[in-house]
């Protein structure tokens, strides 16, 4: 932790909010086990962050696996250990985010007013496919939110939990942009057999909910940030370095964003910090 510490102040960070890297672990095991292993990891991280947690927010694990033990895991983690942000898996084997047995842990992030953090896991079908981490890294993590984003969105989640906050990761703010418009050129024609096509979960336009309810993590260097910024706003946008991993452009992402001459100082300063700040309540 000291050494992480050193780093988050090389790099310009105040606060920073910490994942387990093997995150399948601790969130993706089916039944009871999964639920203990979830618990293992919320109180492991409480120790290790004891003495830094002023700068390190860890993000409650949430067994997936065993969805009846998610809420009050949740919980848990809030009002006892003081966590600011639960996780959401994106992709859980034959259940999507829409199913009806991740509808308590919706409710319970609504009622304690958290958000959940969409960390992607690059698995499932159509990244499983790929034979080397090259392709499958390309693959992973956009297949994995497209399914979240496209079940919390189409299926009705935010429609039924309008409170709900839910920020996506390690996909650039250009993919939320592309699905946005893809599902409202869509919703367009469904909405008009609204029962037929499944379309009758929403009633206002695909677009709206991700503005109302949905938050997304930024790259430095990516092109078109100010397309996103413009869309969706630069309170709906949030950085991340993805520390210590290798394709993290430490220590240079808070200074990236910093010398972006297509941004105005108010937008970076709500991507470098805002945006986290009013998300987290911090």
């Amino acid at each position: 932790m000291a050494r992480r510490l050193a780093d988050a102040r090389r790099e310009g960070i105040d606060k920073q909010m910490i994942f387990p890297t093997g995150i399948d672990i601790a969130t993706k095991n089916e039944g009871e086990l999964g639920a203990a292993l979830a618990r293992s990891y919320n109180d492991w991280v409480c120790k290790l962050v004891k003495g830094y947690e002023s700068v390190f927010l860890p993000c409650a694990a949430a067994p997936a696996g065993c969805p009846e033990r998610m809420a009050a895991e949740l919980r848990r983690c809030v009002r006892d250990k003081g966590f600011k942000a639960g996780h959401l898996v994106c992709y859980c084997g034959p259940r999507n985010l829409d199913d009806p047995s991740f509808h308590d842990y919706f409710a319970a992030a609504q009622e304690l007013d958290v958000p959940l953090l969409c960390h992607p896991n690059s698995v499932g079908e159509l990244t499983d496919r790929f034979d080397n981490f090259f392709k499958l890294h390309i693959a992973g993590r956009p297949n994995n939110c497209t399914t979240a984003l496209i079940a919390l969105v189409a299926g009705g989640v935010f429609e039924k939990f309008p409170k709900l906050r839910v920020a996506f990761f390690e996909c650039s703010t250009e993919w939320m942009l592309y699905w946005m418009h893809r599902m409202d050129d869509d919703w367009e024609w469904a909405a008009d057999y609204a029962e037929e096509t499944g379309g009758a979960a929403l009633k206002m336009a695909p677009s709206d909910y991700i503005k109302r309810n949905c938050y997304v993590s930024c790259e430095a260097d990516e092109r078109y940030l100010a397309n996103a910024v413009a869309e969706l706003g630069a309170d709906h946008i949030c950085m991340a370095t993805d520390y210590p991993h290798f394709d993290s452009k430490f220590p240079e992402t808070v200074s990236g964003i910093r010398q972006r001459s297509d941004l105005t100082a108010p937008q970076k300063e709500m991507i470098l910090g805002g945006t986290a700040a009013a998300l987290l309540k911090i």
